[in-house]
């Protein structure tokens, strides 16, 4: 700052048109007012102490904030916790030390914003002296050439002889204040040069701490795709496996299907040939039925018209031996006919004295289960032979 305003001051004096002094480095009026003792006094310190009150309270308080924080960290530590909340535990510490380090880097910037408030201050003043000290040069060189013109005429005075020494031992205070003046003016540019430095190392150190937690998180998101991916493949397996199965069943459920569309073919042809029979057999069973019917009744009329003895015995054994024959050959399911084997009607030499051979079972003889009714049964005998035949 000191130095800005001896450039702004060299500045003005040279529109001014004043003469250089090389002893100094400055203009000679410039030089005197500028290393005067009320000029100096007048300056502000390079670092004023009470911009570095607020500070101190602050870097206080936020030392209070820490060590509150670090206490609770140790706390949550010192309790035994599963692992989740450890690492829970482990990323509010990160997040505190970034919370420090961007706490450490707002004080730090907002004491560089003040700072620089202040030498924009100073140099509005330091600018505003200038323009004083211009003013001023212009006065003092009047009275200089004024004073020059005494100097000349009291020359060998002893009073001109004392202010010259105590001129010469002004210069050389202000020679002294000049070299403090630069001295200091050296050590503010270190300052403001390490400064900058740690601003930008404290820059580096945000990117750092801010770089594994990017990199811890990334980890962690490729691990849950990872898993994910291992999800979706096993259910892909077990959706191929399942219909792998599904296909087989199929596969064999056509089979069947196939096979009971045949055994099903094959049952409506048995069914269809089997109710043919039936339809066959109930039809000549009717005829036979009216067959009966008639052949009885033609019996009924002879039986009343005959005489009794042997000739009608052996009437009625012909006309029954010839009822069930018929019954025996077209009443039997599927055409069938007793064979060698088969029991037979009596023979006609049997029928010759019914009364010996079967005198109390009737002369009705069923062609299916062989059994015997009477004459006078002769409905019932029709009826079990319709259920007795089918």
């Amino acid at each position: 700052a000191i130095m800005h305003t001896v450039e702004f001051g060299w500045r003005s004096a040279r529109r001014q048109g004043g003469a250089w002094c090389s002893s100094t480095g400055l203009f000679p009026p410039l030089s005197s007012f500028l290393f005067s003792s009320s000029y100096l006094s007048s300056l502000p310190s390079v670092l004023p102490v009470s911009r570095t009150e607020p500070r101190a309270c602050e870097v206080e308080r936020l030392t209070e904030q820490l060590e509150e924080k670090e206490k609770e960290t140790q706390q949550l530590m010192s309790q035994p916790q599963p692992a989740r909340e450890k690492e829970l535990v482990l990323l509010r510490r990160s997040v505190l030390e970034k919370e420090r380090a961007r706490a450490a880097s707002h004080v730090l910037c907002r004491s560089l914003a003040d700072e620089t408030h202040q030498l924009r201050r100073t140099l509005a003043a330091t600018a505003h002296m200038c323009q004083h000290l211009a003013k001023c040069l212009d006065e003092r060189r009047a009275q200089g050439n004024v004073g020059e013109k005494c100097l000349e005429e009291v020359e060998h005075t002893d009073g001109d002889q004392a202010a010259v020494e105590k001129l010469q031992e002004e210069n050389r205070l202000l020679k002294q204040k000049v070299t403090h003046v630069e001295d200091l003016n050296a050590k503010w540019q270190r300052y403001d040069a390490s400064r900058d430095e740690y601003v930008r190392e404290l820059h580096v150190q945000l990117r750092g701490l801010q770089a594994p937690q990017e990199s811890e998180l990334m980890r962690k998101e490729i691990s849950r795709l990872n898993r994910q991916l291992e999800e979706k493949i096993n259910d892909c397996a077990e959706v191929k496996q399942e219909l792998a199965a599904a296909r087989m069943a199929r596969d064999s459920a056509l089979e069947r299907v196939q096979m009971l569309e045949q055994q099903l073919l094959a049952y409506k042809d048995d069914f269809a040939s089997e109710r043919a029979d039936r339809e066959r057999a109930q039809s000549r069973i009717q005829e036979l039925e009216e067959q009966v019917t008639s052949l009885l009744y033609k019996a009924s009329q002879r039986q009343d018209t005959q005489e009794e003895g042997p000739c009608r015995i052996h009437t009625r054994s012909r006309t029954a031996k010839y009822l069930e024959s018929n019954v025996l050959e077209l009443g039997a399911p599927g055409g069938w006919r007793p064979g060698p084997g088969s029991p037979q009607l009596e023979s006609p030499a049997e029928d010759v004295c019914p009364s010996t051979a079967h005198r109390g079972r009737g002369d009705l003889q069923c062609p299916h289960c062989l059994g015997y009714f009477s004459d006078t049964q002769g409905e019932k005998f029709l009826r079990h032979v319709s259920e007795c035949c089918q």
